[in-house]
């Protein structure tokens, strides 16, 4: 029997879309599939109707009725609030894995762009022509810092596995108890969000890898913010509604937070007028920590062993 595999991973940004190169990589990956890359959504319809498994960025409801041999619908995004549709039975839905690779190098790159002056000295630099004594005051080191992690899943554990490189102390926070990770040493430990009250007056630096649901709204609000150290920092890799942005801005602007990065925000776009930016020591990014020209490359590697073992 031929299973189809059909693709629609057209976007502006080129790497969140699969060109033919790499849909034809995908067909090598997987011999005894048909793959079709369509290019837009007309031809996407036309072999629907023959598709096992679709790759997609949209999927609207109503293309259920013309899919009678779909089994999976798959997005490389990793989000769960990707899709708003009723899953009818004998669907799956597949959400992208892989982005942890990624994600880890930005927020290493967030944590020592911030304790190293990176950023400062860049922004310093527009009004202040020799920046060094504000630098001065502001660096420190990454080793021996203490790193927690919000959203310790397949990213969080990617994250904390390369920071655990640069010498750092990663306490993991997820919503429920998961085994600790192999690399993990004496001063490495995993809690459930419950503790994370009691964790933040030790953190040195926060990165939040958290999905978007109802427990995640405002879980970084200002009593919490409160509680971290006046030179800790918070990296935000998830969502923006995990974060009171309000309360981020207050605190940052009155010295009592050391920096912050965003790579994302509550609103997207972020709107020309909103506080965040022009609030000092804080630097934003376009929901960007994923980007790369390989980000398809990876998504090829885990659809395909994913739907080798859907068969076998």
């Amino acid at each position: 029997m031929t299973r189809t595999l059909l693709i629609l991973l057209q976007h502006e940004l080129g790497s969140f879309r699969m060109d033919d190169p790499q849909a034809e990589r995908l067909a090598r990956l997987l011999p005894s599939w048909r793959v079709v890359n369509a290019h837009a959504e007309a031809e996407f319809l036309q072999v629907l109707p023959e598709a096992t498994a679709v790759c997609c960025w949209t999927f609207r409801q109503e293309w259920f009725e013309l899919a009678p041999k779909l089994r999976v619908v798959s997005t490389p995004a990793a989000g769960k609030d990707y899709f708003s549709v009723q899953w009818p039975p004998g669907v799956e839905h597949w959400n992208g894995g892989f982005h942890g690779a990624l994600m880890a190098e930005t927020a290493v790159g967030m944590l020592l762009a911030m304790t190293r002056g990176l950023l400062l000295a860049v922004s310093s630099y527009r009004d202040n022509p020799w920046p060094r004594p504000e630098l001065d005051a502001r660096m420190r080191p990454l080793a021996g810092s203490r790193v927690t992690i919000c959203g310790f899943g397949r990213i969080g554990r990617r994250i904390g596995e390369l920071l655990h490189g640069f010498g750092v102390k990663i306490w993991g926070v997820s919503a429920h108890e998961h085994p600790a990770p192999e690399y993990f040493g004496a001063e490495d430990e995993c809690f459930t969000v419950e503790k994370l009250d009691g964790l933040l007056p030790a953190t040195d630096h926060l990165v939040l890898v958290l999905p978007r649901t109802p427990d995640t709204d405002g879980l970084l609000d200002a009593r919490r913010l409160a509680l971290l150290p006046p030179h800790a920092t918070v990296s935000n890799l998830g969502r923006g509604n995990a974060i009171a942005e309000e309360a981020l801005v207050d605190a940052l602007s009155s010295g009592r937070l050391g920096g912050a990065c965003l790579d994302v925000q509550a609103t997207e776009p972020l709107p020309a007028d909103s506080p965040l930016r022009r609030c000092p020591n804080l630097w934003l990014f376009p929901h960007s920590s994923a980007l790369s020209p390989n980000y398809m490359d990876l998504y090829a590697d885990e659809i395909a062993g994913r739907l080798t073992r859907l068969v076998q």
